[in-house]
């Protein structure tokens, strides 16, 4: 989370690097979630997508973000969740496929069309603003002057997990 405030300014004015928290099962997934996820997506009509019956009240603010290993990425809220595919595409490549999901049948009508529209160009645009630095990463870290890095002890359990995961991965000869 601690990339927020300069990744994603729009994000964290309201969901903040502080809000979040990690999650972690090691040898499963791993990901944070956030105690204050509001975005300000509403049509002129005050439509709002409908909301996944009898959440704890934890979900009214909150959102979860969990990546299940190997390449599937889940992005848990109370009204909708995506779902990113991420593929390889050769040894230096990949690809993303999204989906998102709603939890009442009338939010897939023509009634909220336009609402799922600003809902995915909202996400579209976070999205986006993670490639350029992903992709910068990926060339330092292949630099012969990159000397392994030093993850934080509390942003990067997440990470650390998949690493281990990885790493279990490979003793066993890569059987998923």
């Amino acid at each position: 989370s601690y990339h927020l405030p300069w990744v994603h300014p729009e994000l964290n004015a309201y969901s903040r690097m502080e809000d979040h928290y990690n999650i972690s099962e090691w040898g499963e997934f791993s990901g944070q979630g956030s105690v204050n996820y509001n975005p300000n997506i509403s049509d002129p009509g005050g439509l709002k997508f409908e909301n996944v019956p009898n959440l704890p009240e934890k979900w009214e603010r909150g959102s979860e973000y969990i990546a299940l290993f190997p390449n599937v990425l889940l992005g848990l809220h109370k009204d909708h969740l995506f779902a990113i595919l991420v593929l390889p595409d050769g040894p230096h490549k990949c690809h993303e496929r999204v989906e998102i999901f709603y939890y009442g049948t009338d939010c897939l009508g023509a009634k909220f069309e336009e609402l799922r529209t600003m809902n995915a160009k909202n996400w579209e645009s976070i999205f986006s603003e993670d490639v350029g630095v992903v992709e910068g990463m990926q060339i330092g870290r292949s630099s012969r002057g990159f000397g392994g890095g030093i993850f934080s002890p509390v942003h990067d359990v997440p990470t650390r997990c998949f690493h281990s995961w990885i790493a279990q991965q490979m003793l066993r000869g890569f059987k998923c």
